[in-house]
């Protein structure tokens, strides 16, 4: 469902919602629930400790998620992923790309850790931490039960990566050269090139940064990212209504 509001091209979009990105917000807060009673349907304490540690971080990490992209809405001030994408087609003497990723450097580094954390990923997975709590929440699941949470998982870092492309990275912006077809098919390409940076940057972050623990996890995001999130709305909101 996330899916059908995301522009993969200036043409290949399902349907461009007024409120797409509040849209998928809807959509993937859904996943607390999923998470929460599949720990408690295991009937297992160590899926049900899983799930209450995920449930607790994931809506602890949502807050510094939403306040994250507050600067970028305020600068396009459209909630449509499409014209999110529109309000960052213009360039800085002709060859700098106008990405947010540059006007709103710290909501950036925001959003990417909140992302991590959200999707469950290392270094904040403390919900599946083998070591602690054999798999987490998914632990008595197998075949294909687990296959749906995997998928699900998985499903969601595609997500927040193409989101992140398209408010920080100028979606399926690049350049365009060759023959008429190949103009057509490269906005989509560049998106998806852009999306798979992101993934990558999750493999990598595995392989290398240790796992927090579970006070460390809590207090950076509410001491650390929630306080850098609002004072970068503080911030952007100043600029923007003395511009």
């Amino acid at each position: 469902m996330s899916f059908s509001v995301i522009p993969f091209g200036p043409w290949l979009q399902v349907t461009d919602l007024s409120v797409g990105l509040l849209f998928i917000f809807a959509i993937g807060s859904l996943g607390v629930y999923g998470i929460a009673l599949g720990g408690w349907a295991s009937n297992s304490k160590y899926p049900l400790m899983g799930a209450m540690r995920s449930a607790a971080q994931m809506i602890s990490y949502e807050l510094s998620l939403t306040f994250s992209i507050v600067g970028v809405l305020l600068i396009a001030n459209s909630l449509s992923l499409a014209q999110l994408v529109a309000s960052q087609q213009r360039t800085w003497l002709g060859f700098i790309p106008r990405w947010n990723i540059f006007l709103q450097p710290v909501a950036f580094v925001v959003y990417i850790c909140s992302a991590v954390a959200e999707t469950n990923r290392t270094p904040f997975d403390l919900a599946e931490s083998e070591q602690e709590l054999v798999a987490g929440w998914h632990t008595e699941y197998s075949s294909l039960k687990f296959a749906m949470f995997m998928l699900a998982e998985y499903a969601n870092i595609v997500t927040v990566s193409a989101l992140a492309t398209i408010m920080f990275l100028g979606g399926w912006s690049g350049p365009l050269f060759g023959p008429g077809w190949l103009q057509a098919a490269l906005p989509t390409v560049w998106f998806v090139t852009k999306v798979f940076i992101f993934i990558f940057f999750y493999v990598v972050l595995r392989w290398t940064v240790p796992r927090f623990r579970y006070d460390q996890l809590m207090k950076f995001g509410w001491k650390v990212l929630l306080p850098l999130s609002l004072a970068n709305i503080l911030v952007t909101s100043f600029v923007v209504a003395i511009s």
